[in-house]
């Protein structure tokens, strides 16, 4: 497959871009500066295009089958980008004639009980609480993309650099957790779930997660 794919220096972008390289697909990696690539990106094709340009991202993205997304907002980026990047994306997408449109989500968005989403949980973190809210923000802005064939993925509660298990679950609009509660997952085992997603969609217009 051609993949075009945002946000690919980042910690779960390059692990993304890696494991869509091992598997055979063409890789387009969409960076903001081509100096000081990680090595995960070796063979990938690289494009300098900012995520404030939608029509050099739209110019990038065109002719690929699936546009992806790991946009993370850097230190100091204001939550609300999160939601502006989604409808930044959605325009390139369908600027470019793409359909198929897969982004890194959050498990903020990821309900706990029936209506009930982690992020208004009693415990959950207030210092990641922002950037949970623009998450969902995000969320409804896919939503509202009834036109394209999007899947907000999000990982777990608890995502971080591991080795690779293999084997994981994976599920639309629920916090996944083990028996003892915890939810985890790591890089390349999320890397993993978010590339079968692309090769054989289960989650098209939905938000789902990958856990341990």
């Amino acid at each position: 497959m051609q993949i075009a794919l945002v946000g690919a220096t980042g910690k779960i972008g390059r692990q993304i871009a890696r494991t869509a390289l091992d598997r055979g697909h063409a890789v387009t990696a969409i960076v903001r500066s081509d100096a000081a690539l990680p090595a995960e990106l070796d063979g990938a094709r690289i494009v300098v295009a900012g995520l404030d340009d939608g029509q050099a991202l739209a110019a990038a993205a065109r002719g690929h089958d699936v546009l992806a997304s790991a946009y993370g907002p850097a230190p100091g980026t204001p939550a609300d980008s999160v939601a502006t990047v989604a409808g930044t994306l959605i325009a390139a997408a369908r600027a470019a004639g793409i359909r198929r449109l897969v982004a890194v989500g959050g498990a903020g968005s990821l309900e706990v009980a029936p209506g009930l989403q982690l992020v208004d949980t009693p415990d959950f973190p207030e210092a990641y609480k922002p950037y949970a809210l623009a998450h969902r923000e995000a969320l409804k802005v896919f939503q509202a993309a009834d036109d394209l064939d999007w899947t907000f993925y999000s990982p777990a509660a608890e995502i971080g650099p591991g080795e690779a298990r293999g084997t994981f679950r994976t599920a639309a609009r629920t916090l996944l957790a083990d028996a003892q509660g915890h939810s985890r997952i790591s890089y390349p085992d999320y890397a993993a779930a978010f590339v079968d997603e692309i090769e054989r969609p289960q989650f098209v217009r939905q938000i789902a997660t990958v856990a341990y």
